[in-house]
């Protein structure tokens, strides 16, 4: 793959073409590799050109992304692990009980994931703390969005928890608000924010001004809460994704 040295850092990049881009697009996935489209015929130099040019943002994304790797919490679902919930770093403990189920639990400052003693039953630890994760989200939620559905005037149709790799939540036409369960793992105030920004939007269902008005209206430090998500997103978003797809 083609190198490229700017101000004594080398980045790695792959370079693909599309009919359909009208601009080039930059996509940092690791501290020193960059995957790039342009529309099609645009020159290798061009490209080049507009790495230069974006140097500093390069640099702190890949310096994000160096530290995510670094970082020991929400690295894996094993035993004595940090990982996150509703803001707080828990240690993950996985024991081997005398029970006929297995059971996921809070307590204090740890995740205890409690597994029968059966010789011939392997469990997914994986699967039973995202299960967890997911079912404790749903309570959370749903309990956060009626109450703020009563202050905020608003009826939504639907509430839905999701999977998703790139949002936090959403709200459609219909008046569906969606939800990542991975907001779990952030403070409750954040959780709230989200909350109320996707009940704005069945008042507005825009980012307009307007839209803004309503939500400091009822949650004055957004920016904050906002910059809080968008700071440690990614640490939320690694939790469980490499594993489950392995």
């Amino acid at each position: 793959m083609p190198e490229i040295t700017i101000n004594d850092t080398t980045f790695v990049y792959t370079l693909k073409y599309s009919k359909r881009r009208k601009t080039i697009c930059l996509k940092i996935v690791g501290p020193h590799n960059i995957e790039i489209t342009a529309p099609a015929k645009t020159h290798k130099i061009d490209v080049e050109k507009l790495l230069f040019s974006k140097f500093d943002w390069l640099q702190k994304k890949a310096n994000i992304l160096r530290t995510l790797a670094e970082s020991p919490l929400n690295k894996a679902p094993c035993n004595g692990q940090p990982i996150l919930f509703l803001g707080e770093q828990h240690l993950l403990q996985i024991i081997n009980h005398s029970t006929l189920e297995y059971s996921v639990k809070q307590k204090e400052n740890n995740i205890i994931i409690s597994l029968p003693a059966h010789p011939n039953i392997k469990y997914d630890c994986t699967t039973l703390l995202e299960h967890w994760y997911k079912k404790t989200a749903t309570k959370i939620l749903i309990e956060k969005t009626r109450d703020w559905s009563s202050k905020l005037g608003v009826n939504p149709t639907k509430i839905n928890i999701k999977d998703q790799k790139t949002r936090w939540g959403s709200c459609s036409s219909l008046g569906t608000i969606n939800y990542n369960w991975r907001l779990i793992m952030a403070p409750l105030a954040i959780i709230d924010y989200l909350v109320i920004h996707e009940l704005a939007h069945l008042i507005v269902p825009n980012h307009s001004s307007e839209f803004w008005q309503v939500v400091n209206r009822y949650c004055p430090d957004f920016k904050d809460r906002r910059n809080w998500l968008k700071v440690n997103g990614p640490l939320l978003m690694k939790f469980l994704h490499k594993e489950r797809k392995a």
